[in-house]
């Protein structure tokens, strides 16, 4: 067995069971979003949902009070996407109970880039929501 292998074999024998099922549950969640913006077919039109470009966002900075006072939690963000892919409106669906952190997800993610719902072939207006995990772990 090379040093390579032993080294990683012996890493993930310890890794954190919080921490993988974190990660489990951030891929999870992009499979489901991905799954839902697949195109549809409806009476024959072909209906799709806005999607997040997520390599053009940067992750946004744990504010330091939250940080400090332990909060952790899920957002869940509402995104108005025009044709163009640009964000009209954005608004806050679900809570994670702590403003400081629901609101610099919301500026952050304001900040990406998005493709536009697609029906009958043509871009259209339409809401895309995005939920954004705050953790410490």
């Amino acid at each position: 067995m090379s040093s390579i292998e032993r080294n990683l074999r012996s890493t993930l024998q310890y890794l954190p069971i919080r921490a993988v099922l974190r990660v489990a549950g951030l891929a999870l969640a992009c499979a489901a979003l991905a799954h839902g913006a697949q195109a549809q077919q409806t009476d024959g039109a072909e209906i799709s949902v806005p999607r997040i470009d997520f390599a053009s966002c940067a992750k946004p900075v744990y504010p330091q009070a939250d940080m400090q006072a332990g909060h952790e939690g899920t957002v869940t963000l509402g995104f108005l996407v025009d044709e163009k892919g640009q964000v009209k409106d954005s608004k806050v669906t679900k809570s994670t109970g702590f403003r400081g952190l629901d609101m610099t997800a919301q500026v952050a993610l304001m900040k990406c880039s998005f493709h536009p719902a697609i029906e009958n072939g043509k871009p259209v207006e339409k809401w895309a929501h995005v939920q954004y995990v705050w953790s410490q772990h």
